[in-house]
C-alpha cells in the first residue's frame, strides 16, 4: 500500500480528516489528537482543541450554528494559524490538564506547540461562571483564536484588512452617529425655538386676549352703568312726578277748602253787610228818635229860658 510511518495514503489521511471534522467544518484541516503535539511542533503553532460527544445536544447546537453563520470563511483562515484537533467521545483525551474546571462539553482549549494548557484564553463571554472554556457561539470562538494570535505576535493579513475596514466601519458608523447627533441636536435647537415661538405666540395670544376681556369689561361695565344711570334717571324723574303729583294732590283738597272758605266767607260777608244795613236803618231811626228828642228838648230849653227870661 505504500505506506510511511506517521502518515497516510491521501484518500485515507482525507477520510480521517473528514471523519475528525465531525461536521465542524469539512474544508478544514483537522488533525487528530495523538498527532497534535507533533504536528504543532512541526509547523510551530498552537493548538486549537476541541472536546465533544456525539450524543451532546449542546455539542449538537453548536454544530449547526457553525454550519448556518456566517463565520465559516473567517473560522477556515484564522483555523490556518493553528493545529486543528477536535475529538468526540473516545478520542477525548483524559489527562487532568485538559479538564481545568470539569468535565463539562463541550469545552475549547488552547495549548501551545508542547500540548501544555494556555489557561487564560477562556470564553470572556462566558454564560456559566463556572464553565469558563464552555462556548455556545462561533463569535465567541473567532474572539479567543484571535487572542491567542495576538499572544504570539501572529498578525493575519486578511484580519489586519477586516480590521481596517472594521476602522473604516467605526469611523463611518461614528460619522453617521455624529451626523444623527448633529441632525438631533438641529432638531432639538428648531423644537426648542419652535416651542418658545409657540410660547411666545401663546403669551402674546393670552395677553391680547386678557386685555380684550379687560375691554369687553370696561364696556360692559360702561353699558351697565348708563343702563343704571338711566334707570336712575328714570327713577329720578319717576320721584319727581310722583312728589309734583303728590303736592298737587295735596294742594287741591286746600283749593276747594278756601273755595269753600271763600263762599262761607262771601256768605258771612254778605250776611254781615246785610246786618249792618239792618243795623244802619235801625241805627238812622234811632237817631231820627233821638234827633227828634233833641229837638224837642231844644225847644224846651228854649221855651225855659224864655220863661225864664220873661219872668226876670
Amino acid at each position: 500500500m505504500n505506506l510511511k510511518f506517521g502518515k497516510l495514503p491521501l484518500e485515507l489521511d482525507k477520510q480521517s480528516s473528514a471523519l475528525c471534522s465531525y461536521s465542524f467544518g469539512d474544508d478544514v484541516d483537522w488533525v487528530k489528537w495523538e498527532d497534535a503535539v507533533e504536528t504543532a511542533m512541526e509547523r510551530n503553532k498552537p493548538i486549537f482543541l476541541l472536546i465533544h460527544k456525539t450524543w451532546c445536544h449542546a455539542c449538537k447546537a453548536l454544530k449547526k450554528t457553525f454550519q448556518q453563520s456566517n463565520a465559516k470563511k473567517a473560522f477556515k483562515k484564522l483555523s490556518e494559524y493553528f493545529v486543528m484537533v477536535n475529538t468526540a467521545d473516545d478520542d477525548e483525551p483524559y489527562e487532568e490538564e485538559y479538564r481545568p474546571d470539569g468535565k463539562y462539553i463541550p469545552r475549547l482549549l488552547f495549548l501551545d506547540k508542547n500540548g501544555d494548557l494556555l489557561a487564560e484564553f477562556k470564553n470572556k463571554k462566558a454564560e456559566y461562571k463556572n464553565y469558563a472554556y464552555y462556548y455556545s457561539s462561533p463569535a465567541d470562538i473567532l474572539n479567543s483564536m484571535k487572542d491567542v494570535l495576538k499572544h504570539y505576535g501572529i498578525e493575519v493579513p486578511e484580519m489586519k484588512r477586516g480590521e481596517k475596514l472594521k476602522a473604516a466601519r467605526r469611523q463611518k458608523a461614528a460619522e453617521a452617529k455624529a451626523n444623527i447627533e448633529k441632525e438631533e441636536a438641529e432638531a432639538k435647537k428648531d423644537a426648542e425655538k419652535n416651542a418658545k415661538a409657540i410660547e411666545e405666540k401663546k403669551k402674546r395670544e393670552a395677553e391680547e386676549k386678557k386685555k380684550r376681556e379687560a375691554e369687553e369689561k370696561k364696556k360692559r361695565e360702561a353699558e351697565e352703568a348708563a343702563v343704571k344711570a338711566k334707570e336712575a334717571k328714570k327713577k329720578e324723574q319717576k320721584a319727581k312726578a310722583d312728589a309734583a303729583k303728590d303736592k298737587k294732590d295735596k294742594k287741591k283738597p286746600v283749593e276747594k277748602k278756601s273755595k269753600k272758605d271763600a263762599k262761607v266767607q262771601k256768605d258771612s260777608s254778605a250776611q254781615t253787610t246785610k246786618s249792618k244795613k239792618t243795623d244802619d236803618k235801625k241805627t238812622k231811626k234811632t237817631t231820627k228818635k233821638t234827633d227828634s228828642s233833641s229837638g224837642s228838648g231844644k225847644e224846651t230849653k228854649k221855651e225855659s229860658k224864655k220863661s225864664k227870661k220873661t219872668e226876670l
